[in-house]
């Protein structure tokens, strides 16, 4: 057994301006009889269900009891499978809470665990998230150490959906150490890999991400490109993979590109669908800024047109 994670050192979740106390882990257990171990192994199945449905309601201090609790009753079982696969549920949840040091403590724990049962799957999936987990952090070499243990499992084990998932994952850890050329091409790879396994949630995460790096680099054509592909796939997409929100900050970036290379024509084109999405979601203020931009663009496309427009030639003739 690990030792407990230290004292959680101050609250990162607040709902309506009061501080969620989130329930310290339990206190190690001892092992039950042998008897007892299939009752006690029941419970704890039960208590991780309903510590799972706590948790998609938004009920996290009973959530993360119930989690535990079920923690707990595996290990009075001796259930080291279902221990580990308790630990990864934990840190999940307190890594979906922002709580980084917590998730990465039981991420910790169910690696060991993990690695003592030689299961491979559950260490790839759990190095991912201790990698995730120290990105976070701020300690991005860390990071890349776990993310690349993981994306080598997840290549042996032959497992493309994991691979996929690790290549976004690691090319983020890239952007935060600013390497965004090697971040570019490690999104290129999880984007194809995404397009052939048809998983259209993960396209539009990393198209995202690959037009914000293409951005960055000023590579302005390609984030273009990038961002086309994912209105593209929206268009396509059921409304709860991608927002309204997402959907707008991909028409911003789009027209700072158009304008970025002068494609005022472009800029225009999305500026429109913009003001028509902010309309009708009932965004005044941010129509009226998109309305202010519209103007520029047309002037500086006027302009634009008056420098490139031939001189004109004098018809008059000479007698």
């Amino acid at each position: 057994m690990q030792p407990l994670p230290p004292s959680r050192p101050r609250p990162l979740l607040t709902i309506e301006d009061e501080t969620l106390r989130i329930p310290q882990p339990a206190a190690p257990v001892a092992l039950a009889a042998e008897a007892d171990r299939p009752r006690l192994a029941a419970v704890a199945h039960q208590s991780l269900r309903q510590g799972l449905d706590r948790f998609r309601r938004g009920q996290y201090p009973e959530a993360l009891t119930r989690l535990q609790q079920a923690l707990a009753g595996f290990q009075q079982a001796d259930d080291q499978l279902n221990s580990a696969k308790a630990l990864l549920v934990l840190a999940s949840a307190y890594y979906r809470l922002a709580d980084y040091l917590w998730a990465a403590d039981y991420g910790r724990q169910c690696l060991n665990l993990a690695e003592k049962m030689g299961d491979l799957s559950l260490q790839q999936q759990v190095l991912e998230h201790l990698g995730n987990c120290h990105r976070h952090l701020g300690d991005p070499q860390t990071a890349l150490d776990y993310m690349g243990q993981s994306l080598q499992l997840a290549k042996d084990l032959e497992d493309t959906p994991s691979e996929m998932r690790v290549l976004n994952n690691l090319a983020m850890i890239y952007r935060a150490k600013g390497l965004n050329r090697q971040a570019a091409t490690l999104y290129e790879a999880s984007w194809v890999m995404a397009k052939s396994l048809g998983d259209k949630k993960v396209q539009l995460q990393v198209l995202q991400n690959l037009g914000n790096t293409y951005q960055t680099l000023h590579h302005y054509a390609q984030s273009i490109e990038c961002y086309e592909r994912f209105l593209q796939l929206y268009e396509t997409t059921p409304d709860d993979v991608a927002s309204n929100q997402t959907t707008r900050r991909v028409l911003t970036q789009l027209t700072r590109a158009s304008r970025a290379i002068q494609d005022y024509s472009r800029a225009i084109v999305y500026l429109q669908r913009h003001l028509d999405l902010a309309c009708t979601l009932g965004d005044a203020k941010g129509s009226a800024l998109l309305i202010d931009e519209l103007s520029q663009c047309y002037i500086a496309l006027n302009q634009v047109r008056s420098f490139q427009s031939p001189p004109m030639v004098s018809m008059e003739f000479s007698h």
